[in-house]
């Protein structure tokens, strides 16, 4: 069953108080293009966090978002940094003593310099913490593919309509051929009579060459490889693998038979009909760049 590129999930891990909490969002892209934004705390994790998306997912644009309560945070202290606050104290009194600026340096002054008074965190347990974002990063991906599988869904029955629509035009044109060919036999047959201006002509010979050119606008194998185009996409609209690429590339086929019918055949009513037949697969060409 096809996917689509676009979707969103949240998981979340909580115990003992600490919370954890990853957002994962998907939009359509030609590869994989992952985007990661992780608290300081859990940088080292990336490559595991980049590892286990490629695992699940093999194309779109990635972005993933990282929250971490780091209130919860157990081994966090405050620190006081003794010998910066006298280097700075001196500092300041040199300067108070140099610019004759009266008063006492206060405390709440001291306290304006963030690097004397500072939070230390203990070194994280990295096994643990990806344990934990693990949790919480398989939950944001089931909710995310859950999502992607709805809307493949729903582009799978938009895909089996116009698939349905198209097939019914190629079943005209079929009926329409053997019209075109001999409508083109006849043509042929005519413009030969007009340009031999009344000479003799042998007339088996004639009708040879008329039907060796009219084979040049037989269109039997492009309805041919249509057929096996239409039949290959619709497979494809249910196998468990990524098809994405692959359905493009048979819109893509599909959209070179109809040209090249409506080229060959000369004909105006099946002129009309694969005009028809580009439309629909134009809204298809479309919606398949969302396609995992």
């Amino acid at each position: 069953m096809i996917k689509s590129m676009t979707g969103f999930g949240r998981g979340e891990w909580e115990e003992d108080g600490k919370k954890l909490g990853v957002e994962i969002r998907s939009v359509n892209h030609r590869y994989c293009d992952i985007s990661i934004r992780l608290p300081r705390r859990l940088n080292p994790l990336e490559t595991q966090v980049r590892n286990l998306l490629r695992q699940r997912l093999s194309r779109g644009r990635i972005e993933v978002f990282v929250q971490l309560d780091e209130s919860s945070i157990p081994g966090q202290k405050l620190e006081l940094d003794l010998p910066l606050a006298r280097d700075i104290y001196l500092a300041l009194k040199a300067l108070q003593e140099n610019l004759g600026i009266p008063g006492e340096i206060r405390l709440e002054t001291m306290a304006g310099f963030r690097d004397i008074i500072g939070r230390k965190e203990a070194e994280p347990d990295l096994e643990k913490e990806w344990e934990c974002l693990r949790s919480a990063l398989e939950g944001a991906l089931s909710s995310l593919e859950a999502m992607r599988r709805e809307e493949g869904a729903k582009l799978r029955e938009d895909f089996l309509g116009r698939l349905t629509a198209i097939e019914t035009m190629v079943r005209q044109i079929e009926e329409k051929a053997p019209l075109a060919l001999r409508a083109c036999r006849d043509r042929l047959a005519q413009r030969v009579q007009e340009l031999s201006g009344g000479l003799e002509i042998d007339e088996t010979r004639l009708a040879q060459e008329v039907a060796f050119l009219a084979e040049r606008s037989d269109i039997t194998e492009e309805l041919v490889r249509m057929r096996s185009h239409l039949s290959q996409f619709r497979d494809l609209l249910d196998r468990p693998e990524p098809a994405g690429r692959r359905l493009e590339f048979l819109l893509q086929e599909i959209n070179r038979e109809a040209n090249t019918m409506g080229s060959k055949a000369n004909y105006a009513s099946i002129a009309h009909v694969g005009v028809e037949i580009k439309s629909e697969l134009e809204k298809m060409r479309e919606q398949v760049q969302n396609v995992e």
